[in-house]
């Protein structure tokens, strides 16, 4: 598996698959010559860089191949990657692990681009909603999810969401892109894990949802080019908070994805 380099506060992959994963909220390092933030989030996202750690290593073992990926060792409380720049950091030193987290996906969208010529990017998260579900972010609100197949299909929808190009490469409908049998969330369903939107739950009942935001606008397909974005804000009881059950995620999320990419990309990564 491929080793990985850190700089300015940023671990890096170089990876050898079409998969792009970032986690930018589950750093702890607080460098002093930083400013500390005074307004914003600053919760950290718990075990969210050990379980991306987990996936990746799971991902391998599934397929001999290494996932780029992108890791925050920098705390929130220092920089928020997943914004923008006016809203990310108060301090100009903070910019340097901003900007560094950002230029390693752009490098990396681009050698898959040239590579495979299509991709998937994954920014992970982590929620404390009552309801406890995975929720898979397209940059669709809620509201918008809720509609039924026929406004929801609407041009608007496919073109503002984080996966616009997934239809130049799959053979299913938008809806099915997003809650269908063979949609991330369903797919993980299956393997045990109750997520939004899917066939079992097509939204969120009490509102509760998180769409996607910096990270997911600036590098799915929302703005062009042919690698899709998703937002995953994977819930702590049961599947963040000890190690067996992170275990138990990656593999059953590895399995899921690697469905998802033959399926909607038409790339079997399988071994």
């Amino acid at each position: 598996m491929t080793k990985a380099i850190k700089k300015n506060h940023i671990k890096y992959y170089q990876g050898n698959a079409p998969i792009i994963l970032s986690a930018p909220h589950g750093g702890e390092e607080e460098p002093k010559e930083i400013k500390t933030r005074t307004k914003g989030v600053f919760d950290k996202d718990d075990y969210t860089y050990e379980l991306t750690e987990l996936i990746i290593k799971e991902f391998h073992k599934q397929t001999q191949l290494t996932t780029y990926a992108v890791i925050a060792d920098i705390s929130r409380v220092k920089v928020d990657i997943n914004r923008a720049k006016e809203e990310a950091y108060e301090d100009e030193k903070a910019s340097i692990p901003y900007n560094q987290f950002h230029d390693f996906i752009k490098i990396s969208k681009k050698e898959i681009e040239n590579k495979f010529s299509k991709g998937l990017y994954i920014d992970i998260h982590g929620q404390s909603h009552p309801k406890g579900y995975l929720e898979f972010g397209y940059l669709l609100d809620n509201s918008i999810i809720k509609q039924h197949d026929g406004s929801l299909k609407e041009k608007s929808n496919i073109e503002n969401s984080s996966i616009s190009a997934l239809s130049k490469f799959t053979k299913e409908c938008f809806i099915d892109q997003l809650r269908g049998p063979h949609s991330m969330g369903s797919l993980m369903c299956n393997e045990g894990y109750d997520s939004v939107p899917s066939v079992k739950l097509p939204y969120a009942s009490d509102d509760n949802y998180f769409e996607g935001a910096y990270n997911t606008i600036s590098h799915g397909s929302l703005n062009g080019g042919n690698i899709s974005g998703i937002q995953i804000e994977f819930p702590y009881k049961d599947v963040r908070d000890t190690n067996e059950n992170r275990e138990n995620c990656a593999k059953a999320f590895v399995e899921s994805l690697l469905t998802f990419t033959k399926i909607h990309l038409d790339l079997d990564l399988k071994k």
